[in-house]
């Protein structure tokens, strides 16, 4: 699997390929669940965190600081079977006071050097939360900060 941050046509986005789509990934009529493009979801999010120099719970390990989903939404545009390979892009769409919200890509193809087809689309928005006062939060600035070096390069 190629893993990276890339400048594509001046828009900077994580991208992870070539995720072989399991049997179990799909529902009764042989197309990819909606939850499988929830897990892609949410790898792009860890990975791009990842890219940015955070771990998944380093906001929690630190602060306290979790980040549950407040919105998702799912656009279905072409049906993904078995066997097929996906890719995902990442980027960042919004930065809030105390959210953000990432917009993610999903590519389906036949094998590691076909054509590329958008599948799906997702945008999914965080907020900080922090568990010991029970409150939505800020987002951390070191956080925010990341994630506008990256919005800038996607405007």
């Amino acid at each position: 699997m190629l893993w990276q941050t890339t400048c594509f046509r001046w828009k900077l986005h994580f991208d992870k390929r070539n995720i072989r789509v399991l049997p179990e990934d799909n529902d009764a009529f042989g197309r990819l669940n909606w939850r499988a493009y929830v897990r892609y979801s949410e790898e792009g999010e860890a990975s791009l965190m990842e890219t940015l120099g955070f771990s998944m719970t380093h906001f929690y390990k630190t602060q306290k600081i979790s980040f549950p989903r407040r919105a998702a939404t799912f656009e279905y545009l072409s049906p993904v079977s078995p066997d097929s390979l996906i890719d995902i892009e990442t980027t960042v769409k919004k930065i809030g006071k105390t959210s953000f919200t990432l917009s993610h890509s999903f590519f389906k193809k036949n094998s590691e050097d076909s054509e590329r087809i958008l599948s799906a689309k997702a945008e999914v928005t965080a907020v900080a939360f922090n568990d010991q006062i029970r409150e939505k939060v800020d987002v951390p600035v070191e956080l925010k900060e990341a994630l506008r070096r990256v919005f800038e390069h996607t405007e």
